[in-house]
């Protein structure tokens, strides 16, 4: 029963507060709280970060590891040793990710998700028929004759003769 000091958001729509809770792994985001050990506010200037320093210590003492949010917040607050962000790897843009995926080879699994259901049906027809190998013409396509061009047609010129009776009558 692993447990986890974490963030759990309460509050409105765009309007997030924070409580500090030791809660076991497993449990939903909002459910079972095994205790409170304070609040933080990001939304006041400056953020309100308000957390019983005493019972932080104890909860991680017993092996209660807080999240990589909350290590920030607890060595800002001065309860745990203070993190370095400069060593954080910082999360790349999705652009930058596709990019790197597409110089490797590989198709990223964020890109996978961020597709609707429909792009990805029409992909798999259109990948099926680049693994198909292209076939050759049928023998009978390449014997069969070639049309030729349709022959000028003359016009017929009267004959001496018709003309002659033509001006006669």
């Amino acid at each position: 029963m692993p447990l986890k000091i974490k963030l759990q958001r309460k509050g409105s729509k765009n309007r997030p507060f924070y409580r500090v809770v030791i809660q076991n792994s497993t449990e939903k985001l909002n459910g079972a709280v095994v205790d409170v050990l304070g609040q933080y506010d990001p939304l006041k200037d400056p953020s309100v970060f308000t957390v019983d320093s005493e019972k932080t210590k104890d909860w991680i003492k017993k092996g209660a590891t807080p999240t990589p949010r909350l290590k920030i917040l607890l060595g800002k607050a001065g309860i745990t040793e203070p993190v370095n962000l400069d060593k954080l790897v910082k999360r790349k843009p999705r652009a930058e990710q596709k990019a790197e995926a597409a110089a490797e080879g590989e198709k990223p699994a964020e890109a996978k998700a961020d597709k609707p259901a429909e792009a990805k049906a029409e992909e798999k027809p259109k990948e099926k028929a680049k693994e198909k190998p292209k076939e050759e013409p049928k023998a009978e396509s390449k014997e069969a004759p070639k049309k030729e061009a349709p022959k000028e047609v003359k016009k017929e010129e009267p004959k001496p003769e018709a003309q002659a009776k033509e001006t006669q009558k």
